[in-house]
């Protein structure tokens, strides 16, 4: 059987109520390792702000149908819904909002705990959220990869090719010979329909 392997941005999570960066204006900025440094308060703001729009989220088809088929995801969103759409290898390579943590003394917090203080309960760090910002090195590259190179074709869904992350992937999975399908277009009627249609082959 052919191995399909999807790659997902913002674009899949639209259809489940969830805006992109760029509908979202200067956010993009913002999420940075710069903005986070200078305005950590603001910063954490912005979070729970998206954070509570993710809360009331649904998996749509898209993801449905990539949970289905048990497709691999490396996703750059930080919405967790394939999770919850039931995909059980999903790789978020720009991280998530579940939890953060102190660089200080290492230890890890729910998410929530922001919602009462910025700082450590224990040594009053700031907390850093469980999010590649911009500026910040990629963990997850090198596994996302290795997902790729194990792959035989590469769906690619809702992305914009902005962010470098994307690039990236693509290109990797060319230049070893995959088939890369890219749709950016009504993702929750387009993908199950290529889904269902890659595993008849």
């Amino acid at each position: 059987m052919k191995r399909l392997v999807a790659f997902t941005g913002a674009g899949i999570s639209r259809d489940s109520g969830i805006p992109t960066f760029v509908e979202l204006g200067d956010l993009r900025e913002k999420l940075s390792r710069s903005y986070f440094n200078s305005y950590p308060e603001d910063f954490y703001n912005i979070l729970k702000e998206f954070r509570g729009k993710i809360k009331a989220a649904e998996p749509n088809a898209a993801q449905r149908a990539i949970a289905r088929f048990d497709i691999p995801v490396i996703t750059m969103n930080i919405d967790s819904l394939h999770s919850k759409a039931g995909s059980e290898k999903v790789l978020e390579i720009h991280g998530n909002l579940t939890y953060v943590f102190c660089p200080q003394c290492n230890k890890e917090y729910d998410f929530d705990e922001v919602y009462n203080s910025i700082y450590c309960p224990d040594c009053d760090k700031i907390l850093e959220p469980n999010v590649v910002l911009y500026g910040d090195m990629i963990p997850g590259y090198e596994e996302a990869m290795k997902i790729i190179d194990s792959a035989d074709a590469l769906l690619v869904v809702g992305t914009s090719f902005y962010t470098s992350t994307a690039g990236f992937v693509v290109e990797r999975a060319k230049s070893i010979g995959l088939e890369v399908n890219i749709i950016n277009e009504d993702a929750k009627v387009a993908v199950p329909e290529y889904i269902e249609e890659f595993f008849k082959l």
